[in-house]
């Protein structure tokens, strides 16, 4: 283990959870356009308003800013996989899918709809969208262990064992030693 990794880690980590939470956001925002349309009204894109362009940002920030907190259940997944340098993809996909899950139904409350995140499987695509972000960035190379290094492959000509076999050369008669 050596400083150079750590230093690497506590800088990439971060990194790609900010960056697995905007591959969220996106996601989110995507997913409900409809509603954006129906909230600026569905001929102004297509008028080129500059109000519309303004809108699209603020619905952005404010999908940001319910997104976000819904990725933190993620941080134990991602300790998790630091810890014990689990670097599958299945892992950090199910962590993205599981974490916005459980953020959702922590924010959410029962008697009021959740407007921007009110579509089950919109939430589930951009949690999904969050953990292969997180694993292309950061979790391929999760934890302090190095990666090990990969067999090389072994020429046709070559045996199994990595020795060539050699023709047998025929043995002289030892001359003693004189001494």
């Amino acid at each position: 283990m050596s400083i150079s990794r750590v230093l690497v880690r506590l800088l990439l980590v971060p990194l790609a959870g900010v960056l697995a939470g905007c591959a969220a956001t996106l996601v989110a925002f995507i997913a409900n356009w409809n509603v954006f349309l129906s909230v600026i009204g569905g001929d102004a894109m297509t008028s080129g308003d500059v109000v519309a362009i303004m809108v699209a940002f603020a619905m952005l920030l404010v999908g940001s800013a319910a997104t976000f907190p819904m990725l933190l259940p993620a941080v134990i997944g991602v300790t998790i996989s630091e810890v014990l340098t689990l670097r599958s993809i299945v892992f950090h996909t199910l962590n993205g899918v599981v974490s916005i899950w459980v953020g959702r139904s922590s924010m959410v409350d029962p008697g009021r709809p959740f407007e921007f995140h009110g579509h089950p499987p919109a939430v589930l695509a951009a949690g999904l969208a969050a953990g292969v972000v997180y694993w292309l960035i950061a979790g391929r190379s999760a934890g302090l262990a190095p990666d090990a290094p990969r067999p090389r492959p072994v020429p046709s000509g070559v045996p199994k064992t990595g020795v060539p076999k050699t023709p047998a050369v025929p043995k002289t008669p030892s001359v003693p030693n004189p001494r």
